[in-house]
């Protein structure tokens, strides 16, 4: 077991998640692991506010011009940004952006509680140096994991797709500080890797983007694109939540 898991109690949160998939009917689907503030869950669907961000065309790409029609998963670990992620979460709903987000949880290989480290003194920076590491001065707090691979397979695996429609676009961005490798590995062991079409995210080393790459070179199959980007664009941004009243 990777040593940056310090395990506590074991939680079932997450076992028993109600029948209803809050992805049925959901063609498009965008996954958001260490969302922070939900910053790039909003560049998704109100690209307009932020002109030049680097992931734009990534959206583009995978998603094409449907960003509407885009359901959203966002998963958070750090208590500090639950307020706020609930807050953009109504409005995304208002909206009718489906939009999803787990506050308070942390991504992980195995469903438990972990011990997460937060990073006071740095909310100028919405703490974006809190992780599972317990590097510098942090304080700790324990929060629940939900195992992604199962999550994965129970949710985005077996959602209900309309009828009518030849495919199914999911994307992934996994910002982790550092863990991401572990997780995205774990994906690959347990066959979940190849049904995402595009994985991006900051903490991707060489060696590891290399050996994924050799790995897909051997598959007829696999489609997933794995590409590095730290798109920080915008990150202390907070645009307000605006609801305008409709005129019909």
């Amino acid at each position: 077991m990777p040593k940056w898991i310090h395990l506590k109690n074991s939680n079932s949160q997450f076992s028993h998640i109600s029948r209803h998939n809050f992805l049925d009917g959901c063609r498009y689907v965008y996954i958001d692991i260490g969302t922070n503030i939900g910053i790039q869950i909003r560049k998704l669907y109100e690209p307009h506010l932020y002109p030049n961000a680097p992931v734009l065309p990534l959206f583009e790409q995978i998603f094409g011009n449907y960003s509407n029609e885009v359901c959203s998963v966002g998963f958070e670990a750090n208590p500090l940004h639950d307020n706020y992620l609930k807050e953009f979460e109504n409005y995304c709903l208002k909206h009718n952006w489906r939009v999803k987000i787990f506050t308070s949880t942390a991504v992980s290989i195995i469903e438990t509680n972990l011990t997460f480290y937060t990073e006071p003194g740095n909310e100028g920076n919405n703490q974006w140096g809190a992780s599972l590491e317990a590097n510098g001065k942090k304080s700790s707090i324990t929060v629940p994991s939900i195992d992604i691979v199962s999550w994965f397979k129970r949710v985005v695996l077996n959602r209900k797709i309309p009828s009518g429609f030849a495919s199914s676009k999911v994307m992934m961005k996994s910002d982790i500080e550092g863990h991401d490798s572990t997780v995205i590995a774990n994906l690959i062991l347990n066959g979940v890797y190849c049904s995402i079409d595009l994985i991006y995210g900051e903490h991707l080393n060489d060696t590891f983007l290399k050996a994924i790459s050799l790995l897909q070179q051997y598959s007829n199959s696999c489609k997933t694109k794995l590409i590095y980007m730290d798109d920080e664009s915008y990150y202390t941004t907070r645009f307000p939540f605006i609801i305008h009243n409709s005129t019909n």
